[in-house]
């Protein structure tokens, strides 16, 4: 059995030569501004629960570029342990989660993002993402 509970996507696209990242509202808190994650289901890897979350939440069908890192915290709920990988839009795949999702270039994700955790997570990204795409 894994030890990662969660697994998520960091997805990007180029539009106009600049890169752009992916986020969504929380499920529990619509303020608050996240990558796109959720729960490994049993007989699931992370990499295709991250490709699945992605698609539930956003709507978007995404490759996995690369591994980017591994965040825990806790909820009053559970203790996370959540793999996120860098993705690749490929395209829009029909409806998603009734949750608001936004594409924004790096300084406006940075800005976005609710948490500590996820915005280290974007600095982290922020290299891999300009030397694969």
């Amino acid at each position: 059995m894994s030890e990662f509970t969660h697994a998520g996507g960091i997805v990007i696209r180029r539009n106009k030569g600049t890169l752009h990242y992916l986020i969504v509202t929380a499920k529990k808190n619509p303020k608050h501004w996240v990558f796109p994650k959720g729960h490994i289901i049993v007989g699931e890897t992370p990499e295709q629960t991250a490709k699945r979350e992605v698609l539930e939440e956003t709507g978007v069908e995404a490759k996995i570029l690369d591994f980017v890192n591994t965040i825990k915290f806790k909820t009053r709920d559970e203790a996370i342990m959540a793999k996120f990988y860098l993705m690749e839009y490929i395209a829009e795949k029909g409806d998603a989660e009734d949750r608001e999702k936004r594409w924004c270039t790096y300084d406006e994700a940075l800005d976005l993002l609710s948490f500590e955790e996820t915005r280290d997570l974007l600095r982290q990204s922020q290299p891999l993402a300009h030397k694969l795409i």
